[in-house]
């Protein structure tokens, strides 16, 4: 059970999920809200996304503060069309391209979690037609354009209400297409391989955490009600 422990999610996989969602909703907070004014205030931000951990000191050797906090409040800008914020950090420097993509539409999600889904590379590659929500979807199914992107997201979230995973926003979906993104990875590479060893491999949900950006928001959630 995630509360008491993240590496295991075999007692109680209700409860994990729930743990997740509360990470995220102090995830998204923090998105919205956290003053950009040093580069341990950027490091703070980019940690939380997963695939530009790897990247933050590179980011924030090659660029100002200004000038990502400048970005960080273009995405939270949400008088803005959602096409401009998604391409709100492909100027900043020290990361690739796709990532910063990807990272610009994570932020509007978690900034915004009733209004836009989670869409990155992994949930949906429109160059490969690849990824999560292509697992999901009835066998030959090919989504062509955002329109059909986001009405399968619809789609998938009143499914997913209908067996009670109704958070009220699209947390739920964002939970479930990743964990269908870390379960793939199961079959493919046995990165979150789901087994007794020694607690040497992440479970799935642990994994999926990580990859939402919220494991250590998690930690600090239980330690505050250890």
């Amino acid at each position: 059970m995630m509360a008491k422990d993240i590496k295991n999610t075999g007692g109680n996989p209700k409860e994990s999920i729930e743990i997740i969602r509360k990470a995220m909703e102090v995830k998204s907070d923090l998105l919205k809200n956290k003053r950009i004014s040093s580069a341990k205030d950027v490091m703070e931000i980019f940690s939380m996304i997963f695939y530009l951990r790897r990247s933050v000191n590179s980011i924030v050797e090659q660029n100002s503060i200004a000038e990502i906090a400048s970005a960080i409040e273009k995405l939270r800008d949400t008088s803005l069309p959602y096409e401009e914020r998604e391409k709100a950090l492909i100027t900043v420097k020290g990361a690739e391209k796709e990532d910063l993509e990807d990272a610009s539409r994570e932020i509007i999600h978690f900034i915004q979690p009733g209004v836009y889904p989670l869409w990155t590379r992994w949930i949906w590659n429109p160059m490969r037609n690849t990824g999560s929500l292509t697992y999901v979807l009835k066998e030959g199914v090919r989504l062509e354009n955002k329109e059909q992107l986001f009405s399968a997201f619809n789609e998938i979230r009143t499914v997913l209400e209908t067996f009670n995973l109704n958070t009220g926003n699209y947390y739920g979906l964002s939970i479930f297409l990743v964990y269908a993104y870390v379960r793939y990875l199961d079959y493919t590479t046995l990165l979150a391989v789901d087994k007794k060893a020694a607690g040497l491999l992440p479970t799935h949900l642990s994994t999926t955490a990580m990859v939402l950006g919220v494991k250590q928001l998690i930690r600090g959630i239980n330690y505050a009600n250890s």
